[in-house]
């Protein structure tokens, strides 16, 4: 390898993800917890040796993804990294190679880069690796480029690696090169996981019943959104160039048509993150099930409000049916991920049912 490693609120009923507000490119302040950290013995062949600590962000059983924060000057290629730098290393149980994606003080990524090793050891609260010398640095608009082929070299030469070893890790690094020239490197999930996803990275890690409840939550909405924009531009121009809305049953049927092909390939490309304003939620943006169940004991109080049926029943409908999906996706997620009973999140679904119960019959 030819650098050295450096060691390393508020909710709302709606994420304000929704509404378009830019995504801030600055490197998120380091965490400093213990029970973020791993210990990691990074071997350079014959005996060099490096320990850090290193905060891991998610700790996958195919990928394990990894922060540290550069504090002094650090060289990568033919680049330097200066102090206030991020670096995400993304490492691959199984594989003879680790990558990692290079930000400078700004949060610009400045390219990514693949170190080739050996076959990594992985415990619990460690990590051991070994370098095999050649890397592979692919700089942001330019070619990717082979390091360290001279090292590897006189490695074989002094007999710190067996040249079948050498042979091997030149030719992983050549169908990286392949990969990288044809578009196809560095991995999907590598790009998947950009700087700025970090806040959430940590909110999934620490916290992943609220984590997965307002990742489905705000994209259910996200859905809802782009489903009435949707259903009113095609409802628009099939009333200005049909007769559907004028008694053609055959214009209608064909709307319907069109209408739920756009709803249902909307409600995929929301549920999969595919679209606008549907990416992983932060923690100051987060919604909480105690924020939904006070919501629903409001919407009870407009009934006694409004004593007249008439003026409240079809809106708290539409309300406690949103509320109570809401909440079922809190008390699954709660379930799945954190093995917690959600009782705040069950007794508000619960009571929701009731409310409606009560309102339809």
């Amino acid at each position: 390898m030819a650098s050295s490693r450096t060691r390393i609120g508020r909710s709302r009923i709606l994420p304000k993800r929704l509404f378009g507000h830019p995504r801030r490119s600055a490197v998120p302040a380091p965490d400093h917890s213990d029970s973020a950290g791993v210990d990691v013995v990074y071997r350079r062949l014959p005996d060099e040796v490096r320990r850090f600590r290193q905060e891991v962000l998610h700790d996958g059983p195919a990928c394990k993804v990894s922060v540290f924060h550069v504090d002094a000057d650090l060289n990568i290629g033919d680049i330097t990294v200066s102090s206030g730098g991020a670096i995400l290393w993304y490492l691959f149980p199984g594989r003879p190679f680790e990558v990692a994606a290079v930000h400078d003080a700004t949060g610009r990524r400045l390219g990514y880069y693949t170190d080739f090793i050996r076959t990594p050891s992985i415990e619990p609260g460690r990590w051991d690796l070994t370098d095999l010398y050649l890397d592979v640095w692919q700089e942001s608009g330019e070619q990717a480029r082979l390091l360290d082929t001279d090292e590897l070299a006189e490695a074989v030469a002094s007999g710190a690696i067996e040249p079948d070893e050498a042979r091997a890790v030149e030719a992983e690094a050549e169908a990286v090169l392949r990969a990288a020239r044809s578009g196809r490197w560095p991995p999907r999930l590598v790009r998947g996981y950009p700087l700025e996803d970090v806040p959430a990275l940590r909110l999934r890690r620490d916290d992943p019943g609220t984590y997965f409840a307002n990742l489905i939550v705000g994209r259910l909405i996200a859905f809802g959104i782009y489903a009435l924009g949707a259903v009113s531009i095609t409802s628009l121009a099939f009333a200005a160039v049909t007769d559907a809305f004028y008694g053609s049953r055959l214009g209608l049927l064909v709307w319907m048509t069109v209408v739920g092909i756009e709803l249902l390939v909307l409600f995929g490309l929301s549920l999969a993150g595919r679209l606008p304003a549907t990416r992983r939620p932060k923690r100051e943006e987060v919604v909480t099930e105690k924020i939904l169940f006070i919501g629903a004991l409001i919407a009870g109080l407009a009934v006694f409000l409004y004593p007249d049926g008439r003026l409240w029943r079809s809106g708290l409908v539409g309300i406690y049916v949103t509320l109570a999906v809401f909440l079922a996706v809190f008390a699954a997620t709660r379930l799945r991920f954190e093995r917690n009973f959600p009782t705040l999140a069950v007794v508000g679904f619960v009571m929701c049912l009731v409310a409606l119960a009560v309102l339809i019959y």
